[in-house]
């Protein structure tokens, strides 16, 4: 009876492991956790390779099912189903192959599976990721319009994204700021992140957060929120490896930049065009000094979004600035 209980359940956990492996090698890229799942499993088979108790014809659970185990949403729904039949599974061996005092590892299995199953679940990021066109990075203090008009005529324009940047309001402000944007935004079904603050982003429900250097890592911000929310982060000159760690680590995009001399922030050095490159088979925007005149340098080398703020903030006429900025990108589309 023993021996049965736990050949089924190596066979569980097996499974679990597998769908796991094959998410993190064939949908994540991810050489490393990949690895690690598969040196699991192999481990686990191991333990006990003499196990041949299975039954399938007499086991009477082969024909129970729950409606869940019948449907998966999304790629997220199978990897943490797998987890959970993975770890579930573990216990279960363990615990019955403490009637026999059989000396093994099951225990640090269980825990290693615990923590490859969440760092895979995170590393698949939000639920829905987008490519954006054109972002529009706005910080009211630079708009030479009123903030509303600039906004309104960026989104009837095209523009398909909206980051809300502000470094000087309270708490309280700026959650009531990110939603008066929201309204706007809204209607026009265009997404609106919010610059640093997770805890600003779930307050007014936002799309997502870009964190910075100085903020909240990727890997904690999507503990905080989970994979309904959208979590992006910026790499510079000296980071090209870095755009593969931010996704690994759960980012579902990255900006990247500076590309051209910035206004916004001029302390920040012009990255190469490699490092676009380099970012170019995920979700990006390239981002910094990028104006109507150089864009088209950028769309030349595959990008296939951009992020700007001064050059729409500083115009009286912003939506002619978007449809020059997304008309390079027609062109060469």
């Amino acid at each position: 009876m023993v021996h049965r209980v736990v050949d089924a359940n190596i066979n569980r956990a097996a499974e679990g492991m597998r769908v796991l492996e094959d998410v993190a090698r064939f949908v994540l890229g991810n050489k490393d956790l990949c690895s690690a799942i598969k040196k699991c499993r192999h481990e686990l088979r191991h333990q006990t390779p003499e196990l041949t108790s299975r039954d399938t014809e007499g086991d009477v659970g082969t024909t129970l099912s729950t409606a869940q185990e019948t449907s998966r949403g999304s790629i997220h729904d199978i990897a943490t189903a797998a987890g959970n039949r993975c770890c579930e599974a573990l216990r279960v061996i363990e615990e019955f192959l403490k009637l026999e005092n059989t000396k093994n590892t099951i225990e640090s299995i269980r825990y290693k599976m615990y923590d490859l199953t969440e760092k895979t679940i995170q590393a698949l990021g939000a639920h829905i990721k987008e490519q954006w066109s054109l972002c529009f990075v706005m910080t009211v203090d630079q708009c030479v319009l009123p903030w509303q008009d600039t906004l309104a005529q960026t989104l009837v324009s095209g523009c398909d994204c909206v980051q809300v940047r502000e470094k000087n309001l309270t708490t309280t402000e700026y959650i009531a700021h990110v939603r008066e944007v929201k309204n706007i935004a809204d209607p026009f079904n265009v997404p609106v992140i919010v610059n640093d603050r997770v805890d600003v982003m779930l307050a007014t429900n936002a799309t997502g957060v870009h964190l910075g250097g100085e903020d909240m890592s990727i890997q904690d911000a999507r503990k905080t929120c989970g994979s309904l929310w959208t979590i992006g982060t910026t790499v510079h000159r000296d980071s090209l490896h870095q755009v593969e760690e931010c996704i690994a680590s759960g980012a579902d995009y990255v900006g990247v930049g500076s590309m051209f001399a910035s206004q916004t922030k001029p302390e920040v050095q012009v990255a190469p065009l490699g490092l676009l490159k380099n970012a170019i088979s995920h979700h990006h925007l390239a981002i910094g000094g990028i104006t109507p005149e150089n864009v088209s340098q950028l769309y030349d080398i595959g990008c296939k979004g951009i992020a700007v703020s001064y050059v729409i903030a500083q115009s009286t006429t912003p939506e002619k600035v978007v449809a020059a900025l997304l008309q390079q990108e027609h062109q060469t589309a």
